[in-house]
Protein backbone atom coordinates (compact mmCIF):
# COMPACT_ATOMS: atom_id res chain seq x y z
CA UNK A 1 0.00 0.00 0.00
CA UNK A 2 2.80 2.34 0.85
CA UNK A 3 4.63 1.15 -2.37
CA UNK A 4 1.56 2.26 -4.50
CA UNK A 5 1.53 5.85 -3.28
CA UNK A 6 4.39 6.28 -5.11
CA UNK A 7 3.71 4.34 -8.20
CA UNK A 8 0.25 6.07 -8.44
CA UNK A 9 2.12 9.81 -8.60
CA UNK A 10 4.97 7.59 -10.98
CA UNK A 11 2.34 6.51 -13.33
CA UNK A 12 0.13 9.54 -13.34
CA UNK A 13 3.08 11.63 -14.30
CA UNK A 14 4.13 9.22 -17.20
CA UNK A 15 0.50 8.92 -18.85
CA UNK A 16 0.49 13.09 -18.64
CA UNK A 17 -0.19 14.96 -21.90
CA UNK A 18 1.75 16.11 -24.66
CA UNK A 19 4.13 13.18 -24.59
CA UNK A 20 7.13 15.53 -24.28
CA UNK A 21 5.72 16.55 -20.47
CA UNK A 22 5.97 12.22 -19.77
CA UNK A 23 9.61 12.46 -20.06
CA UNK A 24 9.94 15.69 -17.81
CA UNK A 25 7.53 14.74 -14.93
CA UNK A 26 8.41 11.38 -15.06
CA UNK A 27 12.05 12.50 -14.72
CA UNK A 28 11.32 15.19 -11.99
CA UNK A 29 9.13 12.50 -10.13
CA UNK A 30 12.24 10.39 -10.23
CA UNK A 31 14.32 12.54 -8.42
CA UNK A 32 11.63 13.68 -5.74
CA UNK A 33 10.91 9.81 -5.39
CA UNK A 34 15.00 10.07 -3.94
CA UNK A 35 13.63 12.91 -1.53
CA UNK A 36 10.52 11.49 -0.30
CA UNK A 37 12.57 8.19 0.49
CA UNK A 38 14.76 10.81 2.40
CA UNK A 39 12.19 12.07 4.59
CA UNK A 40 10.62 9.00 5.40
CA UNK A 41 14.00 7.52 6.27
CA UNK A 42 13.94 10.26 9.42
CA UNK A 43 10.46 8.86 10.33
CA UNK A 44 11.73 4.98 9.97
CA UNK A 45 14.51 5.31 12.03
CA UNK A 46 11.99 6.51 14.86
CA UNK A 47 9.93 3.57 13.92
CA UNK A 48 12.62 1.19 14.24
CA UNK A 49 13.43 2.43 17.83
CA UNK A 50 9.73 2.41 18.75
CA UNK A 51 9.42 -1.36 17.39
CA UNK A 52 12.25 -2.65 18.81
CA UNK A 53 11.58 -1.11 22.70
CA UNK A 54 7.79 -1.47 21.87
CA UNK A 55 8.15 -5.43 21.04
CA UNK A 56 10.91 -5.96 23.66
CA UNK A 57 7.70 -4.74 26.27
CA UNK A 58 4.97 -6.47 25.05
CA UNK A 59 6.87 -9.73 24.68
CA UNK A 60 7.81 -9.04 28.55
CA UNK A 61 4.59 -7.48 29.42
CA UNK A 62 5.80 -4.08 30.52
CA UNK A 63 2.80 -2.22 29.23
CA UNK A 64 3.47 0.98 30.45
CA UNK A 65 7.03 0.86 28.63
CA UNK A 66 5.29 0.29 25.68
CA UNK A 67 2.96 3.25 26.33
CA UNK A 68 5.58 5.72 27.09
CA UNK A 69 7.38 4.53 23.66
CA UNK A 70 4.69 5.61 21.76
CA UNK A 71 4.37 8.74 22.96
CA UNK A 72 7.72 9.51 22.79
CA UNK A 73 8.09 7.82 19.37
CA UNK A 74 5.28 10.20 18.17
CA UNK A 75 7.23 13.28 19.51
CA UNK A 76 10.29 12.53 17.71
CA UNK A 77 8.00 11.89 14.61
CA UNK A 78 6.89 15.45 14.72
CA UNK A 79 10.10 16.66 15.15
CA UNK A 80 11.71 15.36 12.71
CA UNK A 81 9.40 15.55 9.95
CA UNK A 82 9.08 19.27 10.80
CA UNK A 83 13.18 19.56 10.06
CA UNK A 84 13.09 17.49 7.47
CA UNK A 85 9.89 19.29 5.61
CA UNK A 86 11.72 22.45 6.41
CA UNK A 87 14.75 21.62 4.76
CA UNK A 88 13.53 20.11 1.43
CA UNK A 89 11.14 23.25 1.22
CA UNK A 90 14.31 25.41 1.12
CA UNK A 91 16.45 23.26 -0.82
CA UNK A 92 13.69 22.15 -3.53
CA UNK A 93 15.69 23.70 -6.45
CA UNK A 94 19.21 22.84 -5.51
CA UNK A 95 18.03 19.54 -4.61
CA UNK A 96 17.24 19.46 -8.48
CA UNK A 97 20.24 20.83 -10.08
CA UNK A 98 22.08 18.34 -7.96
CA UNK A 99 20.57 15.83 -9.76
CA UNK A 100 20.76 16.52 -12.91
CA UNK A 101 17.88 18.26 -13.70
CA UNK A 102 17.09 21.38 -15.64
CA UNK A 103 14.40 23.60 -17.93
CA UNK A 104 11.12 22.22 -17.23
CA UNK A 105 12.26 19.10 -15.35
CA UNK A 106 13.80 21.27 -12.48
CA UNK A 107 10.89 23.12 -12.09
CA UNK A 108 8.51 20.14 -11.93
CA UNK A 109 10.75 18.96 -9.29
CA UNK A 110 10.49 22.16 -7.26
CA UNK A 111 6.91 22.51 -7.45
CA UNK A 112 6.72 19.04 -6.16
CA UNK A 113 9.02 19.02 -3.57
CA UNK A 114 7.73 22.23 -2.03
CA UNK A 115 3.82 20.99 -1.73
CA UNK A 116 5.61 17.65 -0.38
CA UNK A 117 7.29 19.23 2.40
CA UNK A 118 4.48 21.09 4.19
CA UNK A 119 2.90 17.46 4.65
CA UNK A 120 6.19 15.58 6.04
CA UNK A 121 5.28 15.65 9.89
CA UNK A 122 1.44 14.62 8.90
CA UNK A 123 3.82 11.57 7.07
CA UNK A 124 6.33 11.47 10.31
CA UNK A 125 2.97 10.33 12.45
CA UNK A 126 1.75 7.77 9.91
CA UNK A 127 4.67 6.07 9.66
CA UNK A 128 5.62 5.80 13.05
CA UNK A 129 2.63 5.43 14.33
CA UNK A 130 2.28 2.40 12.20
CA UNK A 131 5.60 1.19 13.23
CA UNK A 132 4.39 1.45 16.94
CA UNK A 133 1.32 -0.94 16.13
CA UNK A 134 3.68 -3.41 14.50
CA UNK A 135 5.97 -3.42 17.49
CA UNK A 136 3.11 -4.50 19.73
CA UNK A 137 2.02 -7.52 16.94
CA UNK A 138 -0.86 -5.73 15.21
CA UNK A 139 -0.32 -5.54 11.35
CA UNK A 140 -3.79 -5.56 9.97
CA UNK A 141 -4.50 -1.65 11.80
CA UNK A 142 -1.10 -0.19 9.42
CA UNK A 143 -2.36 -2.36 6.28
CA UNK A 144 -5.86 -1.10 6.54
CA UNK A 145 -5.01 2.35 7.50
CA UNK A 146 -3.08 2.55 4.65
CA UNK A 147 -6.01 1.16 2.13
CA UNK A 148 -7.53 4.31 3.29
CA UNK A 149 -4.46 6.19 2.18
CA UNK A 150 -3.95 4.60 -1.28
CA UNK A 151 -8.10 5.21 -2.14
CA UNK A 152 -7.97 8.91 -0.90
CA UNK A 153 -4.58 9.87 -2.74
CA UNK A 154 -5.58 8.04 -6.33
CA UNK A 155 -9.57 9.68 -5.87
CA UNK A 156 -7.22 13.27 -5.18
CA UNK A 157 -4.50 12.98 -7.82
CA UNK A 158 -6.60 11.93 -10.44
CA UNK A 159 -9.17 14.68 -9.55
CA UNK A 160 -6.85 17.64 -9.38
CA UNK A 161 -4.99 16.02 -12.61
CA UNK A 162 -7.83 15.37 -14.84
CA UNK A 163 -10.81 16.87 -12.89
CA UNK A 164 -12.80 20.00 -14.61
CA UNK A 165 -12.12 23.37 -13.74
CA UNK A 166 -11.03 25.04 -11.33
CA UNK A 167 -10.46 21.59 -9.29
CA UNK A 168 -8.78 19.71 -12.41
CA UNK A 169 -5.55 20.63 -14.49
CA UNK A 170 -2.98 21.30 -12.42
CA UNK A 171 -0.53 18.24 -13.60
CA UNK A 172 2.27 17.72 -11.20
CA UNK A 173 1.01 19.94 -8.80
CA UNK A 174 -2.63 18.35 -8.65
CA UNK A 175 -0.15 14.59 -7.83
CA UNK A 176 1.57 16.10 -4.98
CA UNK A 177 -1.65 18.20 -3.13
CA UNK A 178 -3.19 14.52 -3.87
CA UNK A 179 -0.73 12.94 -1.87
CA UNK A 180 -0.63 15.28 0.59
CA UNK A 181 -4.77 15.22 1.91
CA UNK A 182 -3.55 11.09 1.94
CA UNK A 183 -0.66 11.70 4.26
CA UNK A 184 -3.24 14.14 6.56
CA UNK A 185 -6.23 11.79 6.65
CA UNK A 186 -3.87 8.77 6.94
CA UNK A 187 -2.21 10.92 10.15
CA UNK A 188 -5.57 11.45 11.51
CA UNK A 189 -6.89 7.90 11.72
CA UNK A 190 -3.39 6.79 13.09
CA UNK A 191 -3.56 8.68 15.47
CA UNK A 192 -7.32 7.77 16.59
CA UNK A 193 -6.64 4.09 16.45
CA UNK A 194 -3.97 4.82 18.82
CA UNK A 195 -5.77 6.80 21.15
CA UNK A 196 -8.36 4.27 21.69
CA UNK A 197 -5.67 1.37 21.86
CA UNK A 198 -4.74 -1.21 20.26
CA UNK A 199 -2.76 -4.88 20.62
CA UNK A 200 -2.61 -3.79 24.66
CA UNK A 201 -1.16 -0.40 22.83
CA UNK A 202 -2.79 3.44 23.91
CA UNK A 203 -1.58 7.25 23.38
CA UNK A 204 -2.33 8.73 26.60
CA UNK A 205 -1.62 12.74 26.45
CA UNK A 206 0.87 12.63 29.80
CA UNK A 207 3.32 10.20 27.26
CA UNK A 208 3.66 13.15 24.63
CA UNK A 209 5.56 15.24 27.87
CA UNK A 210 9.64 14.83 26.93
CA UNK A 211 10.99 12.08 29.25
CA UNK A 212 14.96 11.92 28.38
CA UNK A 213 15.42 8.32 29.63
CA UNK A 214 12.99 6.87 27.56
CA UNK A 215 13.38 9.19 24.19
CA UNK A 216 17.43 8.08 25.01
CA UNK A 217 16.62 4.43 24.72
CA UNK A 218 14.76 4.93 21.35
CA UNK A 219 17.36 7.09 19.95
CA UNK A 220 20.29 4.74 21.07
CA UNK A 221 18.44 2.41 18.57
CA UNK A 222 16.88 4.81 15.83
CA UNK A 223 20.36 6.54 15.20
CA UNK A 224 22.93 3.88 13.78
CA UNK A 225 19.68 2.93 11.76
CA UNK A 226 19.14 6.48 10.47
CA UNK A 227 23.02 6.91 10.05
CA UNK A 228 22.58 3.78 8.25
CA UNK A 229 20.06 4.32 6.06
CA UNK A 230 21.02 8.23 4.95
CA UNK A 231 25.07 7.54 4.70
CA UNK A 232 25.02 3.57 3.82
CA UNK A 233 21.76 3.63 1.47
CA UNK A 234 20.49 6.99 0.60
CA UNK A 235 23.54 9.35 0.36
CA UNK A 236 24.80 6.82 -2.17
CA UNK A 237 22.05 6.07 -4.22
CA UNK A 238 21.25 9.68 -4.58
CA UNK A 239 25.13 9.77 -6.19
CA UNK A 240 23.87 7.10 -8.34
CA UNK A 241 21.04 9.40 -9.51
CA UNK A 242 23.70 11.89 -10.22
CA UNK A 243 26.01 9.17 -12.37
CA UNK A 244 22.46 8.35 -14.16
CA UNK A 245 21.67 12.04 -14.54
CA UNK A 246 24.79 13.20 -16.03
CA UNK A 247 25.18 9.92 -18.40
CA UNK A 248 23.63 12.22 -21.35
CA UNK A 249 20.17 11.66 -21.96
CA UNK A 250 16.76 12.97 -21.01
CA UNK A 251 14.51 10.39 -19.67
CA UNK A 252 17.39 7.99 -18.37
CA UNK A 253 16.47 8.91 -14.65
CA UNK A 254 12.66 8.29 -15.15
CA UNK A 255 13.57 5.32 -16.43
CA UNK A 256 15.83 4.32 -13.80
CA UNK A 257 13.05 5.14 -11.44
CA UNK A 258 10.25 2.88 -13.20
CA UNK A 259 12.92 0.10 -13.13
CA UNK A 260 13.14 0.99 -9.21
CA UNK A 261 9.11 0.73 -9.00
CA UNK A 262 9.00 -2.43 -10.72
CA UNK A 263 11.66 -4.35 -8.74
CA UNK A 264 9.29 -3.25 -5.49
CA UNK A 265 6.88 -5.17 -6.98
CA UNK A 266 9.21 -8.14 -5.26
CA UNK A 267 11.42 -6.67 -2.49
CA UNK A 268 8.56 -5.03 -0.87
CA UNK A 269 7.46 -8.52 -0.05
CA UNK A 270 11.09 -8.64 1.42
CA UNK A 271 10.57 -5.39 3.70
CA UNK A 272 7.33 -7.29 5.01
CA UNK A 273 8.83 -9.83 5.95
CA UNK A 274 11.54 -8.58 7.58
CA UNK A 275 9.37 -6.18 9.66
CA UNK A 276 7.78 -9.39 10.74
CA UNK A 277 11.47 -11.35 11.67
CA UNK A 278 12.08 -7.46 13.14
CA UNK A 279 9.31 -7.64 15.24
CA UNK A 280 8.97 -11.80 16.20
CA UNK A 281 12.63 -11.09 17.11
CA UNK A 282 11.73 -8.54 19.43
CA UNK A 283 9.30 -10.36 21.11
CA UNK A 284 11.23 -13.60 21.72
CA UNK A 285 14.21 -11.89 22.90
CA UNK A 286 12.29 -9.76 25.48
CA UNK A 287 10.62 -13.27 26.67
CA UNK A 288 14.42 -14.69 26.38
CA UNK A 289 13.97 -17.41 23.59
CA UNK A 290 16.60 -16.76 21.13
CA UNK A 291 15.95 -19.91 19.52
CA UNK A 292 12.29 -19.16 18.92
CA UNK A 293 14.21 -16.17 17.48
CA UNK A 294 16.08 -17.60 15.11
CA UNK A 295 13.48 -20.23 13.91
CA UNK A 296 11.06 -17.16 13.51
CA UNK A 297 13.66 -15.60 11.40
CA UNK A 298 14.94 -18.53 9.47
CA UNK A 299 10.67 -18.91 7.92
CA UNK A 300 10.59 -15.50 7.56
CA UNK A 301 13.75 -15.20 5.35
CA UNK A 302 12.52 -18.75 3.15
CA UNK A 303 9.18 -17.31 2.78
CA UNK A 304 11.30 -14.24 1.42
CA UNK A 305 13.44 -16.36 -0.91
CA UNK A 306 10.55 -17.49 -2.40
CA UNK A 307 8.25 -14.85 -3.33
CA UNK A 308 11.36 -12.83 -4.43
CA UNK A 309 13.00 -15.29 -6.72
CA UNK A 310 9.74 -16.41 -8.27
CA UNK A 311 9.21 -12.44 -9.15
CA UNK A 312 12.73 -12.37 -10.08
CA UNK A 313 12.25 -15.16 -12.80
CA UNK A 314 9.27 -13.31 -14.07
CA UNK A 315 11.00 -9.89 -14.45
CA UNK A 316 13.29 -11.71 -16.56
CA UNK A 317 11.03 -13.03 -19.21
CA UNK A 318 8.07 -10.68 -19.32
CA UNK A 319 9.64 -7.10 -18.29
CA UNK A 320 7.70 -5.37 -20.97
CA UNK A 321 4.36 -6.69 -19.41
CA UNK A 322 5.54 -4.64 -16.00
CA UNK A 323 6.71 -1.44 -17.16
CA UNK A 324 3.86 -0.56 -19.57
CA UNK A 325 2.08 -0.10 -16.35
CA UNK A 326 3.45 2.84 -15.75
CA UNK A 327 4.18 4.53 -18.39
CA UNK A 328 3.22 4.39 -22.80
CA UNK A 329 6.05 6.15 -23.33
CA UNK A 330 8.29 4.17 -25.89
CA UNK A 331 11.40 6.52 -24.90
CA UNK A 332 10.76 5.59 -21.46
CA UNK A 333 10.24 1.51 -22.22
CA UNK A 334 13.13 1.48 -24.33
CA UNK A 335 15.92 2.49 -21.47
CA UNK A 336 14.38 1.06 -18.58
CA UNK A 337 13.17 -2.76 -19.90
CA UNK A 338 16.81 -4.29 -19.80
CA UNK A 339 17.14 -2.66 -16.10
CA UNK A 340 14.49 -4.61 -14.95
CA UNK A 341 15.91 -8.18 -16.62
CA UNK A 342 18.94 -7.52 -15.51
CA UNK A 343 17.67 -7.49 -11.89
CA UNK A 344 15.52 -10.76 -11.71
CA UNK A 345 17.99 -13.23 -10.95
CA UNK A 346 19.56 -11.51 -8.21
CA UNK A 347 16.18 -11.85 -6.03
CA UNK A 348 17.30 -14.34 -3.92
CA UNK A 349 20.01 -12.52 -2.91
CA UNK A 350 17.90 -9.77 -1.87
CA UNK A 351 15.46 -11.24 0.54
CA UNK A 352 18.45 -12.41 2.15
CA UNK A 353 19.79 -9.10 2.75
CA UNK A 354 15.97 -7.74 3.26
CA UNK A 355 14.87 -10.37 5.74
CA UNK A 356 18.64 -10.56 7.98
CA UNK A 357 18.98 -7.33 8.11
CA UNK A 358 15.72 -6.43 9.63
CA UNK A 359 15.71 -9.26 12.39
CA UNK A 360 19.18 -7.56 13.68
CA UNK A 361 17.09 -4.03 13.61
CA UNK A 362 14.69 -5.93 15.74
CA UNK A 363 17.04 -7.25 17.83
CA UNK A 364 18.57 -3.66 17.93
CA UNK A 365 21.42 -4.96 16.30
CA UNK A 366 21.71 -1.75 14.40
CA UNK A 367 25.22 -0.94 14.61
CA UNK A 368 26.26 -4.62 12.83
CA UNK A 369 23.51 -3.76 10.05
CA UNK A 370 24.93 0.11 9.78
CA UNK A 371 28.47 -1.32 9.18
CA UNK A 372 27.81 -4.06 6.88
CA UNK A 373 25.34 -1.86 4.76
CA UNK A 374 28.10 1.26 4.72
CA UNK A 375 31.34 -0.60 3.76
CA UNK A 376 29.58 -2.65 1.26
CA UNK A 377 27.71 0.51 -0.78
CA UNK A 378 31.00 2.94 -0.61
CA UNK A 379 33.53 0.08 -1.21
CA UNK A 380 31.74 -1.77 -3.89
CA UNK A 381 28.40 -0.49 -5.09
CA UNK A 382 29.76 3.43 -5.79
CA UNK A 383 33.00 2.25 -7.51
CA UNK A 384 31.27 -0.17 -9.40
CA UNK A 385 28.06 1.89 -10.60
CA UNK A 386 30.77 4.35 -11.73
CA UNK A 387 33.20 1.97 -13.20
CA UNK A 388 30.64 0.24 -15.51
CA UNK A 389 27.94 3.28 -16.80
CA UNK A 390 30.97 6.08 -16.99
CA UNK A 391 34.55 4.47 -17.35
CA UNK A 392 33.57 1.53 -19.69
CA UNK A 393 30.68 3.29 -21.07
CA UNK A 394 28.07 0.73 -20.11
CA UNK A 395 25.38 3.59 -19.55
CA UNK A 396 22.07 2.67 -17.88
CA UNK A 397 22.43 -1.38 -18.14
CA UNK A 398 26.06 -0.96 -16.67
CA UNK A 399 25.09 1.01 -13.85
CA UNK A 400 22.20 -1.86 -13.02
CA UNK A 401 24.65 -4.64 -13.52
CA UNK A 402 26.75 -3.38 -10.92
CA UNK A 403 23.91 -2.15 -8.59
CA UNK A 404 22.83 -5.96 -8.61
CA UNK A 405 26.42 -7.28 -8.08
CA UNK A 406 26.53 -5.22 -4.72
CA UNK A 407 23.34 -6.85 -3.53
CA UNK A 408 24.45 -10.11 -4.06
CA UNK A 409 27.55 -9.63 -1.78
CA UNK A 410 25.30 -7.74 0.79
CA UNK A 411 23.16 -10.29 0.96
CA UNK A 412 26.15 -12.62 1.81
CA UNK A 413 27.52 -10.76 4.41
CA UNK A 414 24.17 -10.49 6.17
CA UNK A 415 23.80 -14.36 6.15
CA UNK A 416 26.91 -14.55 7.72
CA UNK A 417 26.38 -11.81 10.70
CA UNK A 418 23.49 -14.17 10.89
CA UNK A 419 25.32 -17.17 11.46
CA UNK A 420 27.20 -15.88 13.85
CA UNK A 421 24.58 -14.85 16.56
CA UNK A 422 25.71 -12.14 17.91
CA UNK A 423 22.62 -9.92 17.30
CA UNK A 424 20.80 -12.54 20.15
CA UNK A 425 22.57 -10.84 22.71
CA UNK A 426 22.00 -6.72 22.22
CA UNK A 427 20.71 -4.85 24.74
CA UNK A 428 18.10 -1.95 24.65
Amino acid sequence: MAYLVGTVDLSLAGHLDPPNLQVAATDALGVTSYVGWLMAMFHMAVGIGATALIARAIGARHRRLANAALGQSLLLAVAAGLTAGTAVYALAPVIGQLAGLDGQSLTLSTLYLRIIAMAVPFSGLLMVGAAALRGAGDTRTPFTVMVIVNAVNVATSVLFVYGPDPIGGHGVAGIAAGTVVAWVIGAIITVCVLIRGSAGLRLHAHRLRPHAHTLRRIIRVAMPNLLESVAGMWAANFLVLMIVGRLGDQGLIGAHMIAIRIESLSFLSGMALGTAAATLTGQYLGLGQPHLAKQAVTVCWTAGAVIMGALGVAFLLVPQVFAKLITDSPLLLDYCITPIRICGPIQVFFATQMVLSGAMRGAGDTRAAMGITTLSTYLIRLPAVYIAGVVFQMGLNGVWLALCGELVLRGTMFAARFRHGGWTKINV
